[in-house]
C-alpha cells in the first residue's frame, strides 16, 4: 500500500512507517520536541514532509536509519 500525504499531511502510522521506525518512537520524540509537528481542526495529529527531513537533518543519518530510542 502507497502512503500518501493528505490534506492535512501524514499520520502518525504513515510517518513513522516513513521514517522506518515504531509510530511509540515517533510519538516519543514529538512528546520530546524532536520532531514538529500539527494538529488538525479535530485535533488529530499530523507531519509534514518537511518535518519529517528537518528531524532526519537533525540526526544526521540516512533516510530509514534513525535511531529507534529517545
Amino acid at each position: 500500500m502507497a502512503v500518501t500525504e493528505s490534506l492535512f499531511g501524514f499520520d502518525e502510522k504513515a510517518a513513522a512507517r516513513i521514517l522506518g521506525v515504531a509510530p511509540r518512537t515517533l510519538r516519543s520524540w514529538r512528546k520530546a520536541n524532536k520532531v514538529g509537528h500539527h494538529r488538525t481542526p479535530g485535533g488529530r495529529v499530523r507531519y509534514t514532509m518537511d518535518q519529517l527531513l528537518d528531524l532526519q537533518r537533525a540526526a544526521r543519518v540516512a533516510p530509514g536509519a534513525l535511531p529507534h530510542s529517545a
